[in-house]
């Protein structure tokens, strides 16, 4: 019988598999190793599927997603099968939207399982050296999602958590704001506009305007809802979504103007 609590740490698991670099990341011999085969077929309304039985389990992967989409997709379900296999009574089935949408519920299984495939496909001893020093971009983004042969949306989220900046990505859809993430050095009080502001290049891009790719540097207040946040400076990389909706990558050159927010959010609280 496996012992699937120790695979439940990605650390664990890939050092016993003698893994050291991103070229040995082979997702189906890693499920092989947990006791679940990925197959990959024409699946309808749903990226991934997991059945269990007993000790085994058959993970279904839409063979018409890219490649980074499916290596996700599979080390979510395997996430799945690893935390959530006593709690199977016979189908998983996760659709896409559910992937990006539940990543900052912390405590919902469908984030547990995406941080697992995270750890598994992006692990910190591996990514964070890569990323050293790299701007917040879609350039890199795109450089390390093919070093890595990840998603576009899950490369963009482990940049934020583990680069060397701080920064923030949020998803806009034509109506609302869809979710966002911040990196540990930004402070909780920072929140991102529900819609980004006029100057953004977000906001070109949401009403279907050309906009040439890369970062700009603009006025914070375009993105933050701080009300201090019109004395700073952001960096916004934003990137059009099938389906329409924008992913924005925004990230502070200069640490200092989030230092300043938080000894004025203190000052505040002491009066």
């Amino acid at each position: 019988m496996t012992d699937y609590a120790r695979y439940r740490s990605a650390n664990f698991l890939l050092d016993e598999l003698g893994i050291t670099e991103p070229e040995d990341l082979c997702i189906e011999s890693i499920a092989q190793h947990c006791n679940a085969t990925i197959i990959y077929k024409s699946l309808s309304g749903c990226a991934a599927r997991l059945v269990g039985h007993g000790d085994r389990a058959i993970i279904a992967v839409d063979q018409n997603a890219n490649q980074g989409r499916q290596r996700f997709s599979a080390a979510h379900e395997l996430g799945h099968w690893l935390f959530h296999r006593l709690q199977i009574t016979s189908l998983i089935a996760c659709q896409e939207q559910v992937f990006w949408n539940e990543w900052g519920q912390k405590k919902s299984k469908e984030n547990q399982a995406n941080t697992y495939a995270a750890d598994l496909l992006m692990p910190e001893f591996l990514f964070i050296p890569r990323a050293r020093n790299l701007e917040i971009s879609f350039q890199v983004v795109l450089y390390l999602a093919e070093l890595f042969q990840t998603s576009l949306t899950a490369t963009a989220i482990r940049l934020v958590q583990l680069g060397s900046f701080p920064a923030m990505i949020v998803c806009h859809s034509k109506q609302s704001r869809r979710w966002f993430i911040r990196g540990p050095d930004v402070p909780t009080i920072i929140w991102p506009q529900d819609k980004p502001g006029i100057q953004s290049v977000a906001h070109d891009l949401l009403r279907g305007d050309y906009v040439p790719r890369g970062p700009v540097t603009i006025q914070a207040d375009n993105w933050i809802t701080h009300q201090s946040s019109r004395h700073h400076l952001i960096q916004e990389d934003s990137w059009r979504l099938r389906g329409g909706e924008v992913l924005s990558l925004l990230w502070w050159k200069d640490e200092n103007q989030l230092l300043e927010l938080e000894e004025q959010e203190n000052e505040r609280d002491s009066e």
